[in-house]
């Protein structure tokens, strides 16, 4: 089971709650201007992985608290054609549907929440792994979505509870679940241009990794044993909370994490210098030096030039465990198959 915090204005929070609907802008904010096709792609990688029964909190921007605990009911879709929100502009087409978590309906009924920066604490302690932060930055994606550890969706849930109990319960908000009218189509139709862009690889994995991760993880099956059970995975994860670098996908089960750099087309030996760089800071983080060999870095491209290659057979002689994933676009680039190189 996954989790999710959803990122959304105060304006909009009463009718996402009430209906249970929570949709993804296509326009800039403030514009007309649709998002350019590698930012649309963006918002689709970061959705593609939700499945019905996951975990979800949603994060409102300007009165920096998070509200819980719900679970998806429908996975994400696309809908341009029903208006939910009040908006002139904006329809949220990159949409999915919740409920309260029905284990937790108590907290959901009054509305709990936490404030952001009671987060934050745990972020700089290391203690929450996910997240740095959850404010907009500069020059990154148009990020609302982001995927994050179970265990990280457990100290939320642990922390709502805490401010439950010391704050004034608030009256309760009826809850109406929207079912669209007509049969939509699944957000994994529409991903396209995989082949000329790297969101568009991103999104195959991770609804790969959500779905079916045999698909990509078959070779390592052999050196490593991976439960299914406790297998977790998040995008664009800062790889040391004190910076700002990010690995493209990062997995675990049980002891065993693995790295995913994810390059679009032709992969040389800078990505392997970068992803050893990455498994060297997360060794830091994890604190885990003395265990090397249960950290894995998957490079995924297109094609590999023969000085990677012959680098990877070298380095993996002294149990390195870099492998070289071929991605192949199929269905008219709209999806992709994986095949170990090396």
């Amino acid at each position: 089971m996954g989790a999710f915090v959803c990122t959304l204005s105060e304006e909009d929070w009463q009718i996402t709650r009430e209906l249970g609907i929570y949709g993804n802008r296509y326009f800039k904010e403030g514009t007309e201007n649709p998002f350019n096709k590698s930012t649309q792609l963006s918002i689709i990688r970061d959705l593609i992985a939700m499945q019905e029964g996951d975990y979800v909190f949603f994060h409102l921007r300007k009165r920096k608290t998070i509200h819980g605990v719900y679970r998806v009911r429908k996975a994400p879709y696309f809908d341009n054609k029903t208006k939910i929100w009040n908006n002139d502009t904006e329809i949220f087409p990159y949409r999915f549907l919740f409920e309260p978590h029905p284990d937790y309906k108590y907290l959901t009924n009054y509305d709990a929440n936490i404030e952001v920066h009671s987060l934050y604490e745990y972020i700089d302690k290391g203690t929450f792994r996910s997240l740095v932060t959850l404010e907009n930055e500069q020059n990154i994606e148009a990020r609302s979505v982001r995927k994050i550890l179970k265990e990280d969706a457990e100290l939320i849930i642990k922390l709502l509870h805490r401010d439950f109990k010391f704050r004034k319960k608030q009256s309760t908000l009826k809850f109406v679940p929207y079912n669209p009218m007509d049969n939509v189509t699944p957000l994994k139709f529409y991903i396209d241009n995989v082949g000329r862009y790297e969101n568009a690889i991103k999104a195959v994995i991770m609804f790969q990794l959500a779905y079916n991760p045999t698909s990509i993880l078959s070779g390592l099956l052999k050196n490593i044993n991976i439960d299914y059970e406790n297998f977790d995975f998040i995008n664009e994860f800062f790889i040391a909370h004190t910076t700002r670098k990010a690995v493209d996908i990062y997995a675990r089960s049980d002891n065993s994490h693995i790295i995913f750099e994810v390059k679009t087309d032709r992969v040389d030996e800078k990505a392997l210098q970068q992803a050893l760089y990455y498994k060297d800071l997360l060794l830091q983080r994890l604190g885990m030096k003395s265990v090397e060999s249960n950290v894995y870095v998957l490079i995924i491209g297109k094609r590999f030039s023969n000085k990677l290659i012959d680098l990877v057979k070298k380095i993996n002689k002294l149990k390195t465990q870099v492998y070289l994933i071929e991605y192949i676009p199929v269905e008219e680039n709209k999806w992709a198959i994986f095949n170990y190189v090396y």
